[in-house]
């Protein structure tokens, strides 16, 4: 049914000799995958749902992944260990032309690595601190770090452009 490129065989649903398909493998990315992203490593991701086709045509997709991956600190660039668990409920059809919402089936299977991944990459957080961030300097000579807790006074003019606001009243 499903072998480690995790390309579905959907014969048997598409004659209707089944009414799904279940998923239940372990997938393991190749650092191929990771190689463009912030993912410094992705451990096994476990994947476990189903393949239905309530209609002519019209597939559902319904998967539940499990895995951690490893992204860097936002302050100290250590790395931070960040669980992932993520529900995939996708359509997938037989005839599309150009609608982009649907995913494509050729022939009789479909490869759902690529949905998966997709998912996955979805799920990287713009951010990540270590639990040792707090011991970092957040201040120093002339500066300091500002993160979204710090109220900003944007009232404060800088000195050094205080006369273009003379340029600015006319």
């Amino acid at each position: 049914m499903i072998g480690d490129n995790m390309i579905v065989d959907l014969t048997r649903l598409m004659n209707n000799y089944i009414e799904r398909i279940e998923i239940d493998n372990t997938i393991n990315f190749s650092d191929e995958y990771t190689k463009n992203t912030d993912i410094r490593r992705l451990s096994d991701v476990k994947v476990v749902g189903s393949i239905s086709k309530p209609e002519s045509d019209i597939y559902n997709l319904n998967l539940n992944l499990d895995g951690m991956m490893v992204l860097p600190c936002a302050l100290t660039l250590e790395d931070v260990e960040y669980p992932f668990s993520i529900e995939i409920n996708e359509i997938l059809t037989e005839n599309v032309d150009d609608d982009e919402s649907y995913f494509k089936i050729s022939g009789n299977s479909i490869d759902i690595l690529p949905i998966i991944w997709q998912y996955i990459v979805l799920e990287i957080p713009a951010r990540v601190e270590s639990k040792t961030a707090y011991k970092v300097n957040r201040a120093g000579d002339g500066w300091r770090l500002i993160t979204g807790e710090d109220k900003v006074d944007n009232d404060t003019i800088d000195p050094r452009l205080e006369k273009l606001t003379d340029l600015l009243k006319d």
